[in-house]
């Protein structure tokens, strides 16, 4: 029998994510580029970034208990819902006070920590929607519709900045929230219901204990979560800050270049997704290493056109085209992660588990952004050096993932997790 991806539920939820990501990417990444147009500084840019990561630490593992625990199409929905009334009030705000930093910032913030409820949600619910064999396709298409909204969403976000500013950006990402709100009501995701009883205090403490306590025995999910932490507050942080601090202050561009150049990145994006979706159970976990290396090696010529002077515009192209293969190849070994880190882990778990492999990139987001940041800021001279280091460090975390990976594929080795024909279904 064929076994089918795609199905009616499993089809809204990626529609979903692909008017929500895109409505989320505009306002993140356009937030940011207010506030390093305002000040000026790399550092404060940097700084900021690293802030607003802190409500994604706190709250991504109560997404994940919460998944784990109540019906996921409704706290989509709730979640997609005040997101959508957090945009109204801002714009009222902004209409009675000056836009200033600190509520930006506040903003961003409160985005952020609507995110890490919403993402294990997301997460939990995908392996309860398509076959164990379908997995590492699924994921691919997830990827693939995260990188197309992004690309969209980064693209246009820049360019409707320098044009028109900030309003028109809050008010397609409200509509696009309240969309997504709509759509989450006509989703039906299985659910197994759980004990609720004993408190909060104890449910949140015997949850975490629960999964802490499966990860040390699943060891191979420990060391690829320390994995994704590595490779984010490095090559991930380096991108994320590097882009618009280097387009805008080494290269002398404005906004626009910008908001290009992130679309691209995404694009390459979308491309890892497409080739993981196309490559499916061919691409093995224990080649992540190749793909590791190979993403710190395509820094290089950025460090070398940055040390050279070249004319800027080619910096540009090289920044650009280098950062995007490095995306294609991170995509790669991403879907590969989060593939064998659901099949590895029960049903029951998933959430709670993937809240705290998710936390880790948060904070290596938050940590590596305020770094980056600083190393712009005081290396302004020679942005080749930051660049340098970054691909050795990276080069050396592919040989890491080799040390991890090399025993054995991993692809075969899922007998402990629960199928989805044993989840009960409840309305």
């Amino acid at each position: 029998m064929t076994i089918r991806l795609w199905n009616r539920n499993f089809t809204l939820l990626i529609m979903g994510q692909l008017i929500s990501i895109f409505g989320n990417m505009i306002l993140s990444f356009a937030l940011p580029l207010y506030i390093l147009h305002i000040s000026g500084s790399a550092s404060l840019f940097g700084i900021v970034l690293g802030l607003t990561y802190i409500p994604l630490l706190i709250t991504s593992p109560i997404g994940g208990m919460i998944a784990d625990r109540f019906k996921k199409q409704r706290i989509m929905f709730w979640l997609d819902a005040a997101t959508t009334v957090l945009i109204v009030v801002y714009i009222a705000a902004s209409g009675l006070v000056t836009a200033i930093l600190p509520i930006v910032i506040v903003k961003l913030m409160a985005l952020n920590a609507i995110q890490g409820v919403y993402m294990p949600t997301v997460s939990a619910s995908v392996p309860v929607l398509v076959h164990e064999e379908k997995l590492v396709s699924a994921n691919a298409v997830v990827n693939l519709i995260n990188s197309l909204s992004q690309m969209a969403g980064m693209a246009i976000a820049g360019i409707l900045f320098a044009a028109f500013g900030l309003l028109p950006i809050l008010v397609i990402s409200g509509i696009c929230f309240a969309i997504t709100a709509v759509m989450d009501l006509l989703i039906d995701i299985p659910f197994k219901p759980q004990d609720n009883s004993g408190g909060i205090v104890k449910i949140v403490k015997g949850d975490l204990s629960q999964a802490v306590k499966f990860m040390k025995e699943k060891t191979i999910i420990a060391k690829s979560a320390a994995l994704a932490f590595l490779i984010t507050i490095t090559l991930l942080s380096m991108m994320m800050v590097g882009i618009p601090v280097l387009v805008t202050q080494h290269l002398d561009m404005g906004m626009e270049f910008v908001g290009i150049s992130q679309g691209v990145v995404m694009a390459g994006g979308l491309i890892g997704g497409f080739l993981a979706g196309i490559l499916g159970s061919k691409l093995k976990i224990s080649h992540i290493d190749v793909i590791f290396v190979l993403s710190g090696l395509i820094l290089v010529p950025v460090g070398v056109a940055l040390w050279l002077n070249i004319p800027y515009f080619a910096i540009y192209i090289i920044i650009t085209a280098a950062c995007a293969i490095a995306m294609v190849l991170l995509i790669m070994g991403n879907v590969q992660i989060v593939s064998l880190i659901q099949k590895e882990t029960p049903v029951e778990l998933i959430g709670k588990v993937i809240s705290i492999v998710v936390m880790l990139p948060f904070l290596a987001n938050a940590a590596g952004q305020f770094i980056y940041g600083i190393a712009f800021e005081y290396l302004a001279e020679m942005p080749y050096i930051v660049v340098f280091i970054t691909a050795v460090m990276v080069v050396a975390i592919g040989f890491y993932a080799r040390k991890i990976f090399n025993t054995a594929d991993q692809s075969d080795s899922y007998p402990d997790r629960e199928t989805v024909s044993h989840i009960p279904q409840t309305s």
